[in-house]
């Protein structure tokens, strides 16, 4: 990572033939910066600057934003000195070179994840400078603000980023008098992750404003943290302490700087919020794309548009398990002759999901059956299917008082609708296995059945209405059920009808879309 400190300049010429007029054969501008303290590290190789030079009798610039180049300890560029050796020149460099010209206004960087150097922004102005074989000086110095986050973790979960909000989006940028004049436009900054676990570093504008601390975590949250409003001075360092909890994050701040100069202590101000990270879901026509992870999709005869394909998403905070005993919530599946877990097939089958994850949350005795057309997992704008919905599709259902003869794809001969008509359609079937447990006091297995070479016939899809609840003596949960989708895939029939399965299986889901 490169870091570019406060330096000095020098503006020097090659040494020219002397003749007794008073003029001086062209020559190369040539920059050279000048460390000043031990601690501070020099430009590396391939850095850029702009410099713009003007003559104090002049009615224009005489060079405007050349591009120097640093090598071999040099800034140097093509730019040659004039010949007039007592005309005075006002000199302005910044880092880092824009082609399109010397910035008037400077925005902010706000994705920085990858490091910070190229958020920085240094400037240096000398008027009346005479073209001399003396050395010029001058001083760079850094317009932006740092910030340092130093995260004491002990949240249980990882830190995927950390985020500067509430500071300028842009600046109007006055190179000859080394300022920047915030616009009131706000933005958030993504810090450079410094230390693995430990450091995040930004760079912002400076600004009189209350920023906010927001920090991401890998379970799914988000807490943020107001802090107090100050000013935040050009060249400033500002050091934030994290304690990272469960739920809500302690805040302090110290002013120990590391060669910016040392501008206090910023404070936390009022209460933290928690969120949970929104997940990245975008639809187009045919399909849609969650969490990174297409999905074929489908409207039906029945006038819904259905998942093709069974969801392999993975929630926040969870993981997936290859041990069907371990009441993880989601399972590989396990449709193969060995009969045990393969995370390979996830691709092709999707996972398995228990009620509860697959709704996204809890489920009691007293809202088992609260959980119908719940979103859960699915993306927004989507659900998990209803019973209504499922018998509209293919009719029959174990509970005979809820067979829909007029259903899409009910089809009297099989009491049921064909998983080939359903394929002809674009929803084709995937036997993905089933993980069972048939009540909370069982212990979970894989249920992989074969029939002609197929291997995890005995599948389902989750519904989420409720057919009934048991319980112990004690009132605690022994057993809810749900109406979910199955196959009957034998030599005398291959049909999908509506029937009953436990909430602590699992189980695919495939996801409804809203009307």
């Amino acid at each position: 990572m490169k870091r570019y400190f406060y330096a000095l300049a020098v503006l020097a010429f090659a040494a020219c033939q002397q003749t007794a007029e008073p003029e001086k054969a062209p020559a190369k501008v040539v920059v050279e910066p000048v460390i000043t303290r031990a601690t501070e590290v020099n430009f590396e190789d391939g850095d850029m600057i702009g410099l713009t030079m003007t003559k104090v009798n002049g009615t224009e610039a005489y060079a405007s934003n050349e591009c120097f180049t640093f090598g071999g300890g040099v800034f140097s560029g093509e730019l040659m000195w004039y010949a007039d050796a007592y005309s005075e020149a006002d000199v302005y460099a910044y880092y880092p070179y824009s082609a399109e010209g010397v910035p008037a206004v400077y925005s902010a960087v706000t994705d920085q994840t990858e490091g910070i150097a190229k958020a920085d922004l240094m400037a240096a102005a000398k008027q009346g400078i005479l073209p001399t074989p003396n050395a010029i000086t001058m001083v760079f110095k850094h317009l932006m603000t740092k910030i340092v986050v130093n995260v004491d973790n002990l949240s249980g979960a990882s830190v995927t980023g950390v985020e500067i909000a509430g500071g300028p989006a842009a600046a109007d940028l006055d190179i000859a008098g080394l300022t920047l004049t915030p616009a009131e436009e706000t933005t958030a900054v993504k810090a450079y992750e410094a230390t693995a676990g430990k450091v995040w570093k930004a760079i912002i504008i400076p600004a009189t404003a209350k920023l906010q601390l927001v920090v991401n975590l890998s379970n799914g949250k988000k807490i943020t943290q107001p802090l107090a409003e100050m000013t935040l001075k050009s060249g400033g360092q500002y050091t934030i302490n994290v304690r990272l909890l469960q739920d809500n994050m302690i805040v302090s701040a110290s002013g120990e700087i590391e060669n910016w100069t040392d501008e206090g202590e910023i404070e936390f101000e009022g209460e933290g919020t928690t969120e949970e990270t929104p997940v990245e879901f975008t639809e187009y026509e045919g399909y849609f794309v969650y969490d990174g992870v297409e999905y074929k999709t489908v409207t039906l005869a029945d006038g819904n548009t259905w998942m093709a394909e069974n969801l392999r998403y993975i929630p926040r905070g969870k993981a997936v398990s290859t041990n069907p005993a371990e009441d993880a919530g989601i399972w590989y599946p396990a449709a193969n002759a060995a009969k045990t877990a393969d995370p390979a097939l996830a691709e092709s089958l999707g996972l398995l999901y228990d009620a509860a994850t697959a709704f996204g949350a809890e489920i009691t005795a007293e809202n088992a059956g609260s959980f119908e057309g719940t979103q859960g997992i699915c993306p927004a704008g989507w659900h998990i299917p209803t019973v209504s919905e499922m018998t509209g599709l293919v009719g029959q259902c174990s509970n005979s008082a809820l067979t829909n003869t007029g259903a899409a794809y009910y089809d009297a001969t099989i009491k049921g609708a064909s998983l080939n008509a359903l394929k002809e359609a674009g929803w084709e079937w995937q036997f993905a296995s089933s993980r069972s447990k048939n009540n909370t006091a069982a212990n979970g297995s894989y249920t992989v059945t074969n029939y002609n070479g197929i291997y995890g016939v005995m599948s389902y899809v989750i519904g989420s209405s409720m057919y009934q609840t048991t319980t112990n003596d004690d009132g605690s949960i022994k057993n809810v059920q749900y109406y979910y989708l199955m196959p009957l895939y034998n030599a005398s029939n291959e049909k999908l009808s509506v029937a009953y399965g436990n909430f602590l299986a699992g189980a695919s889901v495939r996801c409804v879309k809203n009307k």
